[in-house]
């Protein structure tokens, strides 16, 4: 193959990679945004990462535990979800989640509860409107050889949407510094949210920014508040609890953001 070739081949390569992925999730060590074999979206067994292992496959050893306080999940309720991957000899794992309605469409809110093994990407490029939580480079590690496992929190929505799925996709790496040889596994679980009677309070939150502060007031139940760049890209998540709360924006840099939920759009300067 020519030089000349051999160039407009990578070329190539790298426009088809970046219009499957997120570039910025690529960097962070996270699996690449859209992989978790949910609706249209292709796995890293599909994709190239681990183009040497097996199609993706079930592992009764992998497992997604959804629980909260109460039996049912109710709008607004905060989920704690525990991934848990066992394989025998294994020391590197991996995955990625999503939650999406009927139309396929990111469900509620996640949040990130131990940042040195977890984060939120999202596919700027392909299923924009979904978001994903995956590992970071940390995250990857087990402590103890043949079993690994990763917690953070869901909100459920405020409002009764329908049946919510989940997407995971997990990865067991042999760590031989290629992407050769691992095995990749799918789950999928859909729960139903018990709908709720009554009015749905969340349009009487107001929010009021004083500088470097918010100040939220909410007379409903929980409500979580998101916080996004002008480009769209979700900056952080916080959780408006019922009465006065704050949150603290000194930290993002200056710019316009928007602060929004389910049924609030609040742009602001910093």
């Amino acid at each position: 193959m020519s030089k000349r070739l051999s160039i407009l081949f990578c070329f190539g390569l790298l426009i088809y990679s970046l219009m499957n992925a997120d570039l910025a999730g690529i960097i962070s060590f996270g699996a690449p945004p859209s992989s978790t074999g949910a609706p249209g979206e292709i796995t890293c067994a599909e994709s190239g990462c681990h183009d040497d292992g097996p199609k993706p496959m079930k592992n009764s050893s992998h497992s997604l535990l959804i629980s909260s306080r109460s039996n049912v999940l109710q709008p607004g309720d905060t989920a704690q979800i525990t991934i848990r991957v066992a394989e025998s000899n294994i020391r590197r794992f991996g995955f990625q989640l999503t939650a999406l309605d009927a139309h396929g469409k990111s469900a509620g809110t996640f949040l990130i509860t131990d940042t040195d093994k977890t984060q939120l990407l999202q596919n700027h490029i392909a299923f924009a409107d979904r978001e994903y939580v995956t590992y970071t480079k940390n995250g990857t590690l087990s402590l103890n050889t043949g079993k690994h496992e990763w917690k953070f929190e869901w909100v459920v929505p405020q409002k009764h949407i329908g049946p919510i799925s989940f997407y995971l996709a997990t990865v067991s790496a042999n760590d031989d510094n290629r992407d050769k040889g691992d095995k990749v596994y799918l789950m999928d679980t859909t729960i139903q949210v018990q709908q709720t009677t009554g009015i749905v309070e969340e349009q009487l939150v107001k929010c009021k920014q004083f500088g470097g502060t918010f100040i939220v007031n909410n007379p409903g139940f929980r409500t979580a508040l998101n916080i996004f760049s002008i480009d769209g890209s979700k900056i952080e998540s916080h959780i408006a609890e019922n009465g006065e709360s704050v949150i603290d924006i000194h930290h993002l840099s200056k710019g316009l953001y928007m602060l929004q939920s389910e049924t609030i759009f609040h742009p602001f300067i910093r």
